[in-house]
This record gives C-alpha cells, structure tokens and sequence, in this order.
C-alpha cells in the first residue's frame, strides 16, 4: 500500500526525494565531526587520563625593583637589597653568568619553597603542560622493523622536576615508576604510550628497545632521494594513553627528556587528594600569603586550576568559539531544512486533501491515514538517503577521508572511529534518524490538520 501510494505521487515525492538528497550530502560532514567529537571529548576518556581537580598551574616571575631616592642612581630590589648600576663584574657569583645562576638559584629555591607547603603532593617546572600547547610530528619507526612506522606527537618535559608524578602520567606494569622516570631517563631516552609501543611492537613491554625518527621532508626527498634517519632513541619507559589536548583525540605520544632553563617558566602544583584546591588556591593568592609565593628576586606570579589554565589558552577560546559559531550555523542550517521540508510536504499534502476526504469519508481512521502517509515519508528519506550518502561516499575517497571519515584517530584499541566501514555505517545510520525525525516534524502539523478536516470539506475543490 505505501508503495503504491509513493508511486502513484512520484512527480510530487520526486521534489522531496531530491531535497533530501541534496541535504544528506551537505550535512553528513557535520553530523560526522559532531558524533565523533562528542564521543572522543565525552566517551573517550583513555586509561593514562590524570586527575584534574587537583592540579594547579602557577606562572614565575622576576620581581620588579623598587627604585629608592637614597641610593642615588642604586635600586632597591623587592628583598631590600641594593644593586648598583655599574656594569657587573666577572669571577664566581659575578658577570652574566653569576646572574644566571643566582636566577636560578632563586627558581629552585621558590619550588622548594612550594613543595613544603603541607598541601602540596609534587611540584616542580615544566617546559609544556599536556592539555594546550604546540606539538611536533614526527613519524617513528622501530629500529629492527622500518616498515612498522607511524606518526607520534613529541613533546619534551624537565629532568628532576617530579613531571610524571605531578602531572599524573601512570606507567604501566613493567615499565619504571614515575618518579624514575622524572629523575634517571636518559637524555637519548624517550618516554611513549602504550599506544604507540602496541602499534610499532605488538606489545607494550617494550622498556630497552629503540625507536628511530624519520625525516620526509620535501627537502629530505629532494637532496636524499627518499626519507632519512634524523634520530635513533631508546625506549626507557612507557604510560598509558593520555589526552594530548582537551579537544581532541587522544594519539600516539612521544615525551623526550630534556635540561633547559627559563627565565620565568610555568610550575605545576598537585596537592594532596584531600585537600580543597580552591580554598588552598585562595589562601596562596592572598596578599597575607606574599611570602610563600616569592624567593629571593623571583615570585610565583599567578596560579590557577588547571581547567581555569586550560580555558585562559587563545587557542582554545578560538576553539570554543569557532564551535560555538558553527554550532549556530548548523542550528541555522537544521531549521532552514525543517522549514523548508515542512513547506513541500505542506504543498504535497493539501495536493491531497481530497483523498485523504475519500478515504475518511470511506470509514478510514485518522490513525490508518497518519501511518500511511508517514511510511511513504519514512521509505522516502531511507532511498534519499542511501543516494546521497553514496555521493557523499565518493567526496571521502577523493578526499582521502577514508580513514577515519573526518575525524582519522589513532588509539590502543581500534574502535568504530578508526575502522572505515563501521565508522561510515553508523554515521549513516545516525544521519538516517535525524533525517527521519525532521521529515516527522516537517508532517506532522500539516498531515494533522488534514485527517481533522470533516470529509465533506476536505471533498471541496477550494480546500
């Protein structure tokens, strides 16, 4: 009955049929990036994910001098102390280089002044902080295999700075504890996830095995001939996955041990399970409070949790807002094609007011006509949008979105995001449900007034 009823109105439904088409192969890249990002940022949480509510991030400075009338042309600095503006002098503790090492002397002394506080588990610097920030791919291999390669984010972190253990990165069975892995990794040694370790060997008890860097550039290609070995490293640890930034999927990571000084480089701060971090995060901000957060000419310029930290980043306001904005555009878009459907289906159905009249005047129930009219609807949207999810198809195999679809990832685990097939079915099948739940809407007020008409008008020809 419903087929014949689709065909009986075919030049009517072909409108409809090519509508939907046409807003099947528009809107399947959007449904696809939003499913797959609400699952990595909601569903996807990897087993190495460290515990945030109690971490904080602190930035250091150099306290400003306070210039004093008394000392002629000297300035007081914030201890006190009187430096003079005469050009310093070389030998121990003078010149550049005693500088340096006063300046780092008052760093170390401002950490470990942070690290005593009773509310304070681990402290220490940090180059970067995993969340934000800028990372470099590379693509790796392992050293007894070149053909098992793939692409890694890398990432360095400071020696002897409690970073695995303040952070919260857990290593896995086999692999040395955190706190060997902030203080004795060797410089030519690398830290990577489990991922990683299971896709270059199979296994994740890979601690002594080696790893090698490889460069493709353009210029590699060009003066080389092909890709060459930038780096050879030796694996001294693996973690578990991790996310490398709030917004995305977690991948394979790579973390490199180095010794590097700033003049005012980030801290982060883990305190204790137990206590309140933003009752402590008020204590320690407080003007009462000056003296714990500075050292000598250095002082601990600001700290804040590390969602506020997160949140403050330019990148990730751009993010935020460059969803926000697409989100409006999709909400535009979705109600551009419930009333443009509401609008033919509108047409369509008063076309047929008058068999609808026929058809109640025959004894037929409202209820027989609503699902008569709604399977046409149904199986119209179901062959729309099998068509336009196969063009659709053909856009993703010239654009090379075949893995992954639009939102390629690399996990321990393969799951339906990773695996093409899977992947595109359940989208297809999610796109299928929103369509048919807008092709509902669109007839629903349209049919319903059509079934409540009495039949002697609906038999009218100004109907």
């Amino acid at each position: 009955m419903i087929r014949k009823s689709l065909w009986s109105h075919r030049r009517q439904n072909g409108w409809v049929f090519a509508e939907i088409i046409l807003i099947t192969v528009l809107s399947f890249y959007f449904i696809d990036h939003f499913v797959v990002t609400t699952y990595d940022r909601y569903f996807c949480s990897p087993a190495g994910e460290f515990e945030r509510e109690h971490l904080l991030v602190g930035q250091t400075g150099i306290q400003q001098p306070t210039p004093d009338p008394s000392l002629g042309r000297g300035v007081q600095t914030g201890s006190g102390q009187a430096e003079t503006s005469s050009p310093p002098q070389g030998g121990a503790g003078g010149g550049l280089d005693g500088l340096q090492v006063e300046g780092r002397s008052s760093l170390y002394a401002l950490r470990d002044q942070i690290r005593a506080l009773p509310e304070v588990q681990y402290a220490g610097f940090a180059r970067h902080i995993i969340g934000l920030g800028t990372y470099n791919i590379i693509s790796n291999a392992s050293e007894t295999d070149s053909t098992r390669r793939c692409g890694a984010y890398m990432q360095g972190f400071l020696l002897h700075e409690q970073f695995f253990e303040t952070q919260g990165l857990t290593p896995i069975e086999g692999s040395p504890s955190a706190k060997e892995l902030s203080e004795d990794c060797p410089l030519d040694g690398v830290v990577i996830t489990r991922s990683l370790a299971q896709a270059l060997f199979d296994t994740d008890q890979v601690v002594g095995r080696r790893i090698v860097e490889w460069d493709f550039s353009d210029r590699a290609l060009q003066e080389q001939g092909g890709p060459v070995i930038v780096s050879r490293y030796t694996i001294a640890g693996v973690v578990e996955d991790f996310r490398l930034q709030q917004n995305d999927r977690y991948a394979y990571s790579i973390l490199t041990p180095i010794i590097e000084e700033y003049a005012t480089p980030q801290m982060l701060i883990r305190l204790h399970p137990e206590v309140d971090a933003q009752a402590f995060l008020n204590q320690l901000t407080s003007p009462a409070s000056q003296a714990l957060r500075k050292a000598g000419d250095r002082i601990l310029v600001s700290v804040q949790t590390y969602e506020d930290w997160l949140s403050s980043w330019s990148g990730n306001r751009d993010y935020n807002l460059t969803n926000t904005l697409l989100g409006i555009l999709l909400a535009l878009f979705l109600l551009n094609v419930v009333l443009g459907t509401l609008g033919t289906f509108w047409l369509q159905l008063r076309k047929r007011t008058e068999d609808i009249g026929i058809m109640r005047s025959f004894g037929a129930k409202r209820r027989d006509i609503f699902w008569m009219v709604w399977g046409e609807a149904a199986l119209l949207t179901l062959l729309a949008c099998i068509v336009g999810q196969l063009i659709w198809f053909q856009f993703a195999i010239n654009m090379d979105l075949s893995d992954g679809l639009s939102m390629s990832g690399t996990g321990r685990e393969r799951n339906w995001v990773e695996i093409f097939w899977i992947h595109y079915l359940v989208i297809c099948v999610i796109q299928y449900v929103i369509m048919l739940c807008v092709v509902s809407l669109a007839i629903a007020l349209p049919i319903w007034r059509a079934v409540n008409k009495r039949p002697v008008d609906a038999l009218r020809q100004d109907s």
